[in-house]
């Protein structure tokens, strides 16, 4: 097995998005490629014939204490080559890469992956995610907002540029700024069974944001309103206290 270690700019999309599509049934397009990886790299292990056994990308981000972090985005495997340890060489590459930046790892993921295992094992420390869905489907009424980035404190450092990208470009996307103005406002994913919420001003105002469907949000912290959740980590390598840090699920990569 050899890892090949590509600036996304320079790698051609599809070489990822194949295994990518195979591994996760529609992982996306080249659209979403270039959303996703926007400055980043792509690490890819070649099997014996140098064809693609797995992939993985690094996107960089800086946190609000000016600290920079290497993300763990988009990691597959393909179906022909599951059953080993193929995401281990990655991870342990996606370190490699963070020390000459002398950057923390992050990768999120749900609990029950086997990728929380992998990246333990290559001496992560893991915190735990919840990954929420209401229960109630109650129809509030909202305001169009427009979408300022001073309303919002995010887990990570953007410029206004950078923002509007992470949260308001998602390709093919429908994205709404709803909320009530003067008090709270979100960005939210319009989908047909779930709104998205990819950040609130106000946590306490979920119940508020309701239209019709179910919210799906991402927290840091146990869930204290009526939800369900999957329980999901947030791995960091050096470890890191995370306790703080306002990710929410527009920040995940």
């Amino acid at each position: 097995m050899n890892i090949r270690r590509l600036r996304a700019s320079d790698c051609d999309p599809q070489e990822y998005l194949r295994g990518a599509n195979a591994a996760f049934g529609q992982w996306g397009d080249e659209a979403t490629f270039a959303w996703a990886f926007r400055g980043g790299e792509i690490l890819f292990l070649d099997d014996a014939r140098g064809r693609p056994a797995a992939a993985s990308g690094i996107t960089y981000r800086t946190l609000l204490d000016g600290r920079e972090v290497a993300i763990l985005t988009g990691a597959w495997t393909h179906p022909d080559a599951r059953g080993g340890k193929s995401f281990l060489p990655l991870i342990f590459a996606t370190h490699e890469a963070a020390r000459e930046r002398n950057a923390i790892v992050l990768a999120f993921g749900r609990r029950d992956n086997p990728s929380c295992r992998r990246v333990q094992e290559a001496g992560a420390q893991v915190s735990a995610s919840y990954y929420c869905r209401s229960r109630s489907t109650a129809t509030n009424a909202l305001e169009v907002l427009e979408p300022e980035p001073a309303r919002f404190r995010t887990g990570f450092r953007y410029n206004d540029d950078e923002w509007r990208t992470q949260f308001l470009e998602r390709p093919h996307a429908q994205i709404e700024c709803v909320g009530r103005s003067g008090e709270w406002a979100a960005i939210v994913e319009r989908t047909a069974e779930f709104d998205r919420v990819h950040l609130i001003s106000d946590m306490r105002a979920l119940p508020f944001l309701h239209r019709g469907r179910r919210l799906f949000w991402f927290t840091l912290q146990r869930p204290e309103l009526d939800c369900e959740w999957t329980d999901g980590f947030l791995s960091t390598f050096p470890a890191a206290d995370v306790s703080r840090w306002p990710i929410q699920n527009g920040d995940r990569m």
